[in-house]
């Protein structure tokens, strides 16, 4: 999903970076956006135009096609300026145009609101709604002609939006601290078309889903630096028709537990670990229950005020329509760095594994790596160019789905 554009204030080379922030994303002070004023809101408009080429834009094992990927990327941030309370609209998009596979074109953009009412000093409610327009990778193998196993893929990538809501409240006292949320998604799947026979693919009946997160977290400050926590949270996944084309009902509820540690070490590192249990049961009695050993970890360390490190570890059970698996298993790893060469130039390198095992079925796995590293160079606090290379690899235990890809790009950014 796009993410929202923030904005922080200056702050000058081999400074102090703030609590959870990276080297990438605080703002210089010579080279921060001035925005536009109205009345007690901040207007931060941004457009980037990027070229992209890549060597195998259908994610397939064989007879790899390359093209030239042109992306627009006009944003806008509006911001409030309250003592407090706190109001964010973001406005993301990026408009993409391939130079010899029109059909691959895509329009993702997103919508996002964000809200912070102070209730009283320690206590404060959250709200957020989003709307999104996107489109999935080629090779997902959770949907139906996505993947080369299947001998072919669908003329053009599956669209789907994204509606969300969400509200939270949080209270403290003393060292006690909790915290009552409740997130709910739909997602619209749109049909497809199939190759060779132009039949539909039923994504609408197959996909589409609301599901519904409802979680408790309990909190105890052992000292300023530690806060041990319980907790637990209830889903229900609900698909929008009882049947799918192959017969089965995907609906299912699920409960996940967990107990870790949150801390904040000086600022320097800050995050959080934690391990549990979670399930998920189908309605279906031919899709087996999912359930095991769950757990993450976030951190985020700056050992000097020119290089930050974040590292997130998530391991969680995710939708699948391929054949009678009922689920993935899907554990991931991902560490970025990014180092302030210089005041205006800022190195970054990423790398990640994910492992997914899908449960019944034909019990596929997947070994999913990506590696990548790019150079931002700011112009001056209006422009800003950056360039970089990313590769992809996937090998999987079916026959006809393993692929690379690599990619390279060079952006050209402005913002008022």
């Amino acid at each position: 999903m796009l993410n929202s554009i923030v904005f922080n204030s200056g702050i000058t080379i081999g400074g102090e970076i703030a609590r959870g922030q990276s080297v990438l994303n605080r703002a210089k002070t010579d080279y921060a956006p001035v925005g536009i004023r109205m009345g007690a809101f901040k207007l931060l408009p941004t457009l980037s135009s990027e070229n992209e080429w890549k060597d195998n834009i259908y994610s397939s094992q064989n007879n790899a096609v390359d093209d030239l990927i042109f992306h627009i990327k006009p944003a806008l941030a509006v911001q409030s300026d309250w003592n407090r309370h706190a109001l964010t609209f973001a406005l993301d998009s990026d408009l993409q145009s391939y130079a010899s596979r029109d059909a691959e074109d895509k329009e993702n953009y997103s919508f996002n609101l964000n809200g912070k009412f102070d209730v009283l000093r320690n206590s404060f409610t959250h709200a957020k709604l989003l709307y999104a327009n996107l489109y999935e990778n080629r090779g997902q193998a959770t949907s139906v002609f996505g993947d080369p196993s299947s001998g072919f893929i669908a003329l053009r990538p599956t669209n789907y939006q994204t509606l969300e809501s969400a509200l939270g409240y949080e209270h403290k006292m003393n060292r006690i601290r909790f915290n009552l949320d409740n997130d709910t998604t739909h997602l619209s799947y749109q049909n497809g078309i199939a190759p060779v026979t132009f039949a539909i693919i039923d994504n609408d009946k197959n996909r589409s889903r609301l599901r519904n997160e409802t979680s408790f977290r309990l909190g105890y400050e052992l000292n300023p630096n530690y806060e041990a926590f319980l907790k637990t949270s209830y889903n229900f996944i609900d698909y929008d028709s009882q049947f799918g084309v192959d017969g089965l009902q995907r609906s299912s509820v699920g409960y996940k537990g967990v107990t870790g540690i949150a801390l904040d070490l000086t600022g320097k590192l800050t995050g959080d670990v934690y391990v549990g249990y979670q399930l998920q049961d189908y309605k279906d009695i031919q899709l087996n229950t999912v359930s095991g050993l769950t757990g993450g970890l976030g951190m985020k360390w700056s050992p000097s005020g020119l290089t930050s490190i974040q590292t997130n570890v998530d391991r969680s059970i995710n939708e699948t329509i391929q054949g009678f698996s009922s689920g993935v298993f899907s554990t991931a790893f991902t560490v970025g760095v990014d180092h302030e060469l210089l005041r205006n130039i800022i190195l970054s390198a990423n790398s990640g594994y994910t492992l997914n095992e899908y449960q019944g079925g034909n019990s596929r796995t997947e070994n999913v790596y990506s590696a990548g590293f790019n150079a931002k160079y700011l112009i001056n606090r209006h422009f800003y160019l950056k360039s970089g290379y990313a590769i992809g690899t996937r090998t999987t235990s079916i026959a006809n789905t393993n692929y690379d890809l690599n990619s390279i790009y060079i952006t050209i950014g402005s913002q008022l």
